[in-house]
């Protein structure tokens, strides 16, 4: 269920979000301007789009970088949610009690069949090669998503 050739189907997770925010030439900005170029299409969901604008308020995200302003943040979450797919509906697809605030990506990656989840989350990147009877569950029923971290991701994006 893959959209025009060469567009990847994507959900980025938190820390994607408060990196490409916080630090515009690193690899989570790049990301996102993959976004813009038409490269990729992102979804979101609105328990995901309350989750950023939560983290990307607390001080200790604040701190990270002096480019995180009240304005710039704002500007930010305008851009993506005119750029992202909002998905108002997500099945619940997966409990995963090691990382109950992980389920809502795990569960709208599912949902729209994306071709990748990506993360710095280590929890989220044993999925793919852990064997615990969750893993296996979540291969299961988001085959053929991928989890992968950013760098990994781009470049998957420049040879495909």
């Amino acid at each position: 269920m893959s959209g025009p050739i060469g567009r990847r189907r994507v959900v980025y997770d938190c820390n994607m979000f408060v990196q490409a925010a916080a630090f515009d030439a690193g690899p989570a900005g790049a990301c996102f301007r993959l976004i813009e170029k038409g490269s990729v299409e992102l979804f979101v969901s609105k328990p995901i789009l309350a989750e950023v604008r939560r983290v990307l308020g607390y001080t200790d995200v604040l701190r990270i970088s002096p480019s995180l302003t009240t304005e710039r943040i704002a500007a930010f979450v305008q851009r993506i949610t005119f750029r992202a797919t909002l998905v108002r509906r997500v099945p619940h697809i997966l409990d995963y009690p090691r990382d109950p605030d992980d389920e809502p990506y795990i569960d709208l990656a599912a949902a729209v069949a994306a071709d990748y989840l990506v993360t710095r989350d280590k929890d989220l990147l044993s999925l793919m090669t852990g064997h615990s009877s969750i893993c296996r569950e979540f291969r299961q029923k988001t085959r053929p998503l991928a989890v992968v971290d950013p760098v990994a991701f781009l470049e998957e994006v420049a040879i495909g």
